[in-house]
């Protein structure tokens, strides 16, 4: 999906909407706008491609780092445990799907979500009203999943602030997420409400993840930091924390592990959504390893078996790192995909992996995601009915000289496909060009123009009388 985004900052380089009606040529992802318009500004300084969308993220994640310690030192005022926390987050890295550094919008969302949280926890009224809701909604306006964290924090304001203050943050928030809707709607004839708030709400429910968010996503991988992060709130605080406090980290840290929550229930989710709930487990790690190292006072032994124990998470979280890095094959297939699709004079279908056609400045189209998010949509038949009629037309009037795509999915949507296209290979690839993370796909067929069309396609295409 990552040449999907680089063609949503295109769009907005070339002065185009991105909440437009479906089309062969662009459907946009089921996200709000933030993270490429902020990408865009870095493009018109890098030039657009892969690069200044993988510099945001790699920016927001190590913003992440940042504001988790913050986040930590604040409560304990333990550089060791601060940093730990934060160590902790990293080492999430590839059971959270290796995503800290893609051109996808997770971690500008998390970066904004937990600097919200850290002015939520402010002493000042103003950080915790205004600019908590300003980050908050920001962190919205790049994912979803920012809406269920929010809504923790409001019943926690609710609870936990005093007299007006408790409403100041809810009401700053609902006018941020009001006026951008009427706005976003207005300026996109309808567009916005349909791909960020109709089409997700249209997809199904996986149902097996109602239990196995906790039990695989959770408790396998992190068995210790859970238990950790729990201790703040067993009554084994030795500072003795107001009860405001202890609201406060329920609703924090309930609503981080609800972010991932609902998204891991959304059909299709990949683990990248776990990061909020690992940033939240990463946060209580860190505050409830300093409360068990305060614990045990002077008894050294004890210390470093709660040492010895925390090492022990980290090792279950290594990974080789050399896994995340494409190999040199890779590159010479990728360079050998680049000449294949430049061997063509006309335009080449390449929908799974469109911005190595505009890398080429060839036309792209809509990118495959983009589009099965409209086919696997309850109530969008008129839409799918759309994309299939024009597919079929572009196959009869051989508009595309070549399609390269990684399944057949999409296009034997177009009746007498293979009457107009021809299957010239089948293992394109060669077994390399790999993803290092996200579905096992690459360029895999190669279906070229025929010159002769079959009898069929052509008995098809005489009028009737």
């Amino acid at each position: 999906m990552e040449g999907g985004s680089v063609v949503q900052v295109q769009r907005i380089l070339d002065g185009q909407s991105l909440y437009v009606s479906p089309s062969l040529d662009f459907v946009p992802f089921i996200y709000p706008p933030l993270y490429f318009y902020i990408s865009s500004l870095f493009a018109q300084v890098t030039e657009n491609g892969f690069f200044p969308l993988r510099l945001v993220s790699l920016l927001s994640s190590l913003g992440c780092l940042v504001v988790l310690y913050m986040i930590v030192y604040r409560r304990t005022s333990s550089f060791y445990a601060s940093f730990v926390a934060s160590c902790l987050f990293a080492a999430t890295f590839r059971i959270s799907g290796a995503w800290f550094d893609i051109a996808r919008v997770d971690s500008l969302f998390l970066f904004l979500l937990l600097a919200g949280i850290y002015a939520f926890d402010a002493p000042g009224v103003f950080a915790r009203s205004f600019v908590a809701a300003m980050l908050l909604f920001l962190s919205f306006f790049t994912k979803q999943a920012a809406l269920a964290t929010a809504a923790c924090l409001l019943a926690a304001a609710l609870f936990t602030h005093r007299h007006t203050e408790r409403f100041l943050f809810p009401l700053s928030f609902g006018f941020l997420m009001l006026a951008s809707f009427l706005m976003m709607n207005a300026s996109t004839a309808g567009w916005y409400q349909y791909y960020v708030f109709d089409l997700p709400a249209q997809h199904n429910v996986a149902t097996f993840m109602l239990i196995e968010f906790w039990t695989h996503d959770v408790a396998q991988p992190l068995p210790i930091a859970l238990c950790i992060s729990l201790v703040p709130f067993f009554g084994f605080d030795t500072t003795k924390s107001k009860p405001n406090s202890l609201i406060r980290d329920v609703f924090i840290l309930g609503g981080l592990l609800l972010a991932s929550y609902l998204s891991r229930l959304h059909a299709g989710a990949y683990t990248n959504v776990l990061m909020p709930a690992y940033a939240g487990l990463s946060i209580y790690f860190g505050i409830g390893l300093h409360r068990l190292l305060k614990i045990t006072g002077q008894l050294s032994y004890l210390k470093i078996i709660v040492i010895m124990v925390v090492a022990f998470q980290f090792y279950g979280l290594f990974y080789p790192p050399e896994q995340q890095i494409p190999s040199q094959r890779d590159k010479q297939q990728g360079q050998q995909l680049e000449d294949l699709i430049l061997s063509f004079e006309g335009e080449v279908y390449l929908s799974d992996h469109p911005w190595y056609l505009g890398n080429l400045n060839k036309p792209t189209q809509a990118q495959y995601m983009a589009v099965i998010d409209i086919f696997r949509a309850s109530d969008s038949e008129q839409w799918k009915q759309t994309l299939i009629q024009e597919l079929t037309t572009a196959v009869v009037e051989n508009r595309y000289e070549a399609f390269i795509i990684d399944s057949k999915e999409f296009v034997m949507q177009a009746p007498d496909f293979e009457n107009y296209y021809e299957l010239v290979e089948s293992n394109l690839s060669r077994n390399a060009f790999h993803l290092v993370t996200g579905a096992n796909r690459r360029p895999t067929y190669l279906y070229v123009r025929r010159t002769v069309q079959s009898s069929t396609a052509a008995d098809t295409n005489k009028p009737n009388r």
